[in-house]
């Protein structure tokens, strides 16, 4: 089986200041023809609040420029990581601020379907976390409020969090709608203490993709297999569950941002080559 996998969005372009991550305004075209050339399927693009009328994926002119990339490239768009969401909260900002951020959310749906993404990452995780039942409530509520407009536009909505696996599936379970989704971090998830080989299985039946980091318990990033994720054993666990989703890596970088992204593609390909032949 081949899976598609994919990049984080300015993973390929240097390092923003005191961030790991950021959409890379001067250099996000150049990043289509170097993931080509390193091999990615596919790019994860990113949509932040910082900035965020500046970015093409909100006009018509931008969307066009990144669909004539990704053609030009072969290097497709097939997801959007919406860490907007992480700023203009969907719930617990009040009715008019919820109302107009899920606004918000419908129009990047449809963006993220005329550029022909299959799924849009809602990170509910850090500001945006789920930290009382009455959040959690809401968040239901906002997901079947959303999920219609997804469904139209055959958008998946992904929702990653930093929770164990089963409270993770509860919430899906409860939105109770198929566009919506689970999309699970490895490494966030090892850094809450958890063994994802175990954490993710009752996640399976709704699994759709997998951003792929390593990351130390309680801890930061680190170069995949350095840090404290349970690789060999989550890639056996999902190889025997069947699941064909995508990969997309969120992996840690510093200096050459080539370097890291090639070592980083070959380490999940050395991971699938080991589950498949423990599969055997």
């Amino acid at each position: 089986m081949k899976h598609q996998i994919g990049i984080m969005q300015g993973r390929l372009s240097p390092r923003p200041i005191a961030r790991l991550q950021a959409f890379p305004h001067s250099s996000w075209q150049r990043e289509f023809s170097l993931a080509a050339r390193i091999g990615f399927d596919a790019i994860e693009w990113i949509f932040e609040a910082e900035r965020a009328s500046d970015n093409p994926i909100r006009s018509q002119s931008g969307r066009q420029e990144i669909k004539r990339a990704a053609r030009s490239s072969g290097v497709s768009v097939r997801s959007v990581c919406a860490d907007y969401f992480m700023v203009e909260r969907l719930v617990g900002e009040g009715t008019a601020a919820s109302k107009r951020n899920r606004e918000v959310l419908c129009e990047l749906i449809e963006h993220a379907a005329e550029l022909g993404a299959e799924r849009i990452l809602l990170p509910l995780l850090e500001t945006s976390a789920l930290g009382t039942r009455e959040l959690k409530d809401e968040m239901v509520e906002c997901l079947i409020e959303v999920a219609p407009v997804a469904e139209r536009h055959r958008v998946v909505l992904g929702l990653e969090m930093e929770i164990p696996g089963s409270e993770y599936a509860e919430l899906i379970s409860r939105v109770n709608h198929a566009q919506v989704k689970a999309y699970y971090d490895v490494g966030n998830s090892s850094a809450q203490g958890f063994d994802v080989a175990v954490d993710v299985e009752p996640l399976l039946p709704k699994l759709h993709a997998v951003h792929v980091k390593d990351r130390r318990t309680h801890g930061v990033s680190v170069p995949l297999g350095r840090g404290d994720t349970n690789f060999a054993g989550f890639f056996r666990t999902l190889k025997r569950a069947g699941f064909a989703g995508d990969f997309l890596l969120q992996h840690y970088f510093d200096q050459d941002p080539e370097a890291a992204a090639r070592a980083a593609l070959a380490y999940v390909r050395q991971q699938l080559a080991a589950a498949d032949e423990a599969a055997a």
